[in-house]
């Protein structure tokens, strides 16, 4: 059961009949735990439960991210099962198969929990959640749902909280749970997506310094005879963009490239259907420039593969999946780790977080996000030398896996001791 008795102070601690104390500023919700059960049977590896707040089968990045991890910690040997919302409204259609459409194999479990449509479901979703880990005896709860990783750690179990972006600026309620799962011995470690989130994590919660970890999103390496798309009976120079076509990533800039570098042909994939018919209507005089519409993870490969140069335009303000939210500080494309393991070159944007990634001339070109004149000089540079055009992809390509498949920073985050981790990014970077 849980309890909500008030009163004033700040801090946490064990309870001594079971339960958990979370402080708020006026508030002391104290959480009593009723111990579960143990089910299931061990086998062989670790039993990791992934929790996680994304909608299996979407279109959104976050869920990329989170059905590559599960396969990679599998391929690690554990038993994997992830448990994510039922959120039967937002499934992409026509989905038989999410393992097929993720490109994923069907070495792990996926259990969806229901979503009740009532204020406060996620909170709710959390506890189902942290329920369900210590029903299955989890060693390992990896998280990137804050409530799924407290109400687990009330359950005494062992957790690691992976964030995308500063949890405090996300409400009261959100906030005060971080807090105390910072607080927590049962945290193993806290991931942050880049060294920029991490060194705002650490200013805000300085004894975090050896706790906190940075581990850079991942890709898939892609097979040397892996198939291109076929782009038609174009024989010009392909450009290609691969992602979502809303705010920040950078559409309006490769319009405007399309229209003056008409002997390029330019190709962007992906997008919903309202975005799509935007900017075709937007586009519709132009000759060079093309829209292939959404397809599947396991198909965009085909598409990057196919392209001469690949382009990441985002600008200063960045939006997510639902259009919400500014995550340029933060980010870690998974957009750029693909396009590394494509081994083409790649022209981006030239913003902080992505220099933990990119370094100028030597993986990428890299250019301000609203210098158009310097994207366009780029794309004629590399059109009219194939030598730095093949380097760039080259050195890309081999640095992606050295240091950025998804197995390997599965294997790191298992394995790593927090200390150790300076870092998976190349923020020395100049």
């Amino acid at each position: 059961m849980i309890g909500w008795p008030v009163s004033c102070g700040r801090g946490f601690r064990d309870s001594a009949d079971g339960g958990e104390v979370l402080y708020l500023p006026e508030h002391t919700l104290v959480f009593h735990i009723e111990r579960l059960p143990a089910v299931g049977e061990r086998r062989s590896g670790m039993k990791i439960v992934y929790i996680s707040s994304s909608t299996i089968p979407s279109r959104a990045a976050n869920s990329i991210h989170v059905m590559k991890m599960c396969q990679a910690f599998a391929r690690h040997g554990n038993s994997v099962t992830l448990l994510a919302p039922d959120k039967k409204h937002d499934y992409e259609d026509n989905v038989g198969d999410p393992y097929g459409f993720y490109g994923v194999e069907a070495c792990f479990d996926i259990d969806r929990l229901s979503l009740p449509d009532i204020r406060g479901r996620g909170y709710l979703y959390g506890l189902t959640a942290g329920r369900r880990a210590h029903a299955m005896t989890a060693d390992l709860v990896y998280c990137r749902n804050i409530p799924g990783c407290f109400f687990s750690m009330l359950f005494g179990l062992k957790v690691i909280l992976e964030i995308h972006a500063p949890p405090e600026d996300d409400g009261l309620l959100h906030a005060a749970m971080f807090r105390t799962v910072l607080r927590s011995s049962r945290l193993v470690k806290l991931v942050a997506i880049t060294d920029s989130l991490r060194t705002q994590i650490v200013t805000r919660n300085p004894t975090l310094a050896r706790t906190v970890v940075v581990a850079p999103d991942g890709a898939d390496a892609v097979a040397n005879d892996a198939a291109s798309a076929d782009l038609g009976a174009e024989s010009s120079f392909n450009i290609g963009y691969v992602g979502h076509l809303f705010a920040g990533r950078g559409v309006e800039l490769i319009v405007e490239l399309a229209r003056r570098t008409t002997w390029a042909n330019f190709h962007l994939v992906g997008g919903t259907d309202s975005d799509i018919a935007y900017w075709r209507a937007k586009t519709k005089t132009f000759r060079n420039i093309h829209f292939h519409g959404f397809v599947s993870p396991a198909i965009a490969e085909r598409y990057r593969l196919s392209f001469d140069v690949l382009l990441a335009p985002y600008q200063a303000e960045v939006a997510v999946w639902g259009g919400g939210g500014n995550t340029a500080r933060w980010m870690s494309p998974l957009k750029l780790f693909e396009y590394m393991a494509a081994g083409k070159a790649i022209v981006s944007s030239d913003l902080p977080a992505l220099r933990e990634i990119l370094n100028h001339q030597v993986n990428a070109l890299l250019c301000a996000p609203d210098d158009i004149e310097a994207w366009a000089t780029a794309l004629l540079r590399l059109r009219d030398n194939e030598e730095l055009r093949v380097r760039l992809g080259y050195v890309a390509r081999e640095e992606f896996l050295t240091r950025y498949t998804w197995e390997k920073r599965a294997e790191r985050l298992l394995a790593q001791r927090p200390e150790d981790s300076d870092n998976d990014c190349a923020c020395s970077r100049s």
